[in-house]
């Protein structure tokens, strides 16, 4: 029992890519993986689909061969701009002294953002991906009452899943974050009851305070807010932070602190993408404005499901 399948998934690779998966903050929920990885030998890659303007970014550095893929090095953090990946990559290099390699993807489909991803698997060796979504969004399989703000997190989830890359797993974390988005959480765990009969369920762990990954992932999350205390926040990590320091109870409009968001849940992400009701069709398009008008294009021919509730 306290051995899962995600051990045994990740247990050969030696090159994974860790990418936050709908953008802005995600690539926060990396760093417990990270550090685990880091202290068992592994050489990881971090990267992230980044809501800032990496164009204008002093010291991101755009890729000839992808124009939509930027190095982010730790010397792009800046206050008087927002990028998270930035001052999570100084983190990294100021206070935990690693190095590691940054990655920004533009808002674009699937097809550019496909290419960069390849362009980073063929870089670095990578033999393992995990797509990491804060919130649950990425799970769902179209047909929910609510899909929350999936456009994101579908384009990166058509994009990993058509790479030939070995291991690729899909970790949510934030469970109940997304309340204002509508979610609604019954079917949420239907949808991991189906990905359950079909052996795509890989196992939960939580994130605990007196861990040195719960300990490190907090203090990378405090030491970004506060170098960005003029920019726009992560709701998701603020109240995964407060969850994992054992607090609980309403925080605010739409908000409930509850152990549930300090969970990590892993699935088989080419199974996630397989069961997905209209995934192949988003998988040419080139722009985002492409994946939102076929998203909402394809939600109208759906039977949409009526809200439901659970006994807890």
């Amino acid at each position: 029992m306290l051995r899962q399948p995600i051990n045994d998934l990740l247990g050969p690779a030696r090159h994974i890519l860790l990418t936050g998966c709908g953008g802005g903050y995600d690539v926060f929920g990396a760093v417990p993986l990270a550090i685990e990885l880091l202290d068992a030998g592994r050489e990881v890659v971090l990267a992230n689909h980044s809501f800032c303007y990496l164009n204008g970014l002093d010291g991101a550095l755009q890729q000839p061969d992808c124009p939509n893929l930027y190095r982010v090095p730790p010397a792009a953090a800046t206050e008087d701009a927002y990028c998270p990946e930035a001052w999570l990559a100084r983190w990294f290099a100021e206070e935990h002294g690693r190095a590691l390699t940054m990655w920004g993807f533009d808002k674009t489909g699937v097809q550019p953002l496909q290419r960069a991803l390849q362009s980073i698997v063929e870089r670095h060796g990578v033999d393992a991906i995990v797509l990491i979504d804060g919130g649950i969004d990425a799970l769902l399989r179209g047909d929910e009452t609510s899909l929350g703000t999936p456009a994101e997190d579908l384009v990166f989830l058509a994009a990993a899943s058509a790479l030939a890359v070995p291991r690729q797993v899909l970790a949510c974390v934030g469970f109940g974050a997304e309340q204002r988005d509508g979610i609604c959480h019954d079917q949420v765990f239907g949808r991991i009851a189906e990905l359950t009969r079909l052996n795509a369920f890989l196992g939960a762990a939580a994130l605990l305070p007196q861990t040195r990954p719960g300990q490190l992932y907090r203090a990378a999350v405090e030491y970004t807010f506060a170098h960005q205390q003029q920019r726009k926040r992560s709701h998701v990590h603020e109240v995964v932070s407060a969850a994992v320091a054992g607090e609980f109870g309403p925080r605010g409009p739409h908000t409930w602190l509850s152990p549930l968001l300090a969970l990590y849940w892993f699935f088989d992400l080419p199974t996630v993408a397989k069961t997905h009701l209209f995934l192949d069709h988003l998988r040419d398009s080139d722009d985002i404005w492409q994946v939102n008008a076929r998203i909402e294009a394809f939600r109208k021919s759906l039977s949409v499901r009526d809200r439901s509730a659970i006994p807890i």
